[in-house]
């Protein structure tokens, strides 16, 4: 088994560890007071089912390119396919790419990834670097992300994490005390072959109505939507038995979600996405689906906290 580069940090009741060698992936957010356990946590000792559904990988490209092509001023960008059956690219490789450490403190790291010639991105034709600090408080964890584009044309940027909360957080949850809040403006429907969207946008069901209001069981029924996020866009796990709120805000250029629970019995991803899924070629305007750019030599910083509460924060 690969030896993982995994830093550690702590602050007051909050710790974490973040696994360079995979991304710069926060694979654990723990609270010693609420006995919590935050984000499912990878066992290395085997091998994992999916190595997505682990802490907060990042994905770049976010989701799934149809093809693993388009265009963008003029120029042809290629992904290879590595999700065959949908004949998509899917979230890009950075989730298992090393990162290197900057900078350690007791409660704060920053890793870095760079791309240039000698050493490019898939077949990226940019240079440009991604920075992601984590940060510990007394309030939780902060995330910040900075991409900076190196090189002298405009580069696309769709920037997601894939993260992966415990949908029991703190020990001695229970499944029938627990309620998932997700702040939605907009659905839009999927090709559930090929997990695309077809254009069309959904009227709210039971399913996203108990989503929007806070109501939603992770363990009610299985279940994958895709949403525009609404209001703050805030993101939340209640716990009614032990009144606490386990929160996940983002910044506000994450104006998507991907919401899925799998098998509806461990866990929930609340992933916030910078963009639509096949937003290089949607159906729907690149503004709407929000593709977005970089000019050269500039940058953008992506801002999430996660941190628990007490009391109903719904």
């Amino acid at each position: 088994m690969e030896k993982q580069k995994i830093v550690d940090i702590k602050c007051l009741d909050y710790s974490a560890k973040i696994n360079l060698s995979r991304g710069g992936n926060c694979i654990s957010l723990r609270n010693s007071q609420y006995g919590a356990k935050l984000l499912r946590e990878p066992d290395y000792s085997k091998e994992l089912d999916n190595p997505y559904l682990y802490g907060m990988p990042i994905v770049f490209p976010a989701n799934r390119i149809l093809g693993g092509k388009f265009t963008f001023e003029d120029r042809e960008y290629i992904f290879p396919i590595n999700e065959p059956a949908t004949g998509c690219h899917l979230h890009g490789e950075l989730h298992k790419t090393e990162f290197q450490l900057v900078e350690k403190s007791e409660n704060r790291i920053v890793c870095l990834y760079r791309a240039d010639r000698d050493n490019p991105y898939l077949m990226f034709p940019h240079e440009f670097e991604i920075k992601i600090e984590y940060e510990l408080n007394e309030n939780g964890l902060i995330q910040k992300t900075e991409v900076k584009n190196l090189s002298d044309k405009n580069m696309p940027v769709f920037l997601g994490f894939h993260t992966t909360f415990n949908a029991l957080f703190s020990e001695g949850s229970k499944p029938e005390d627990m309620k998932v809040l997700v702040e939605i403006a907009e659905e839009y429907e999927r090709n559930m072959a090929n997990y695309l969207p077809t254009g069309n946008k959904q009227i709210f069901d039971d399913v996203t109505t108990k989503l929007d209001t806070g109501e939603f069981s992770p363990f009610e029924e299985p279940m994958s939507r895709h949403y525009r996020c609404g209001r703050d866009g805030k993101m939340m796990i209640y716990d009614a038995g032990k009144k606490l709120s386990m929160v996940y805000e983002n910044d506000e250029k994450f104006k998507f979600r991907l919401i899925n629970n799998g098998n509806a019995d461990e866990y929930i991803l609340l992933e916030p996405q910078t963009c639509l899924a096949n937003c290089q070629n949607s159906p729907f305007t690149r503004e709407e689906a929000g593709f977005d750019y970089i000019e050269p030599g500039k940058s953008k910083k992506y801002i999430s906290k996660i941190y628990i509460v007490e009391g109903e924060q719904r």
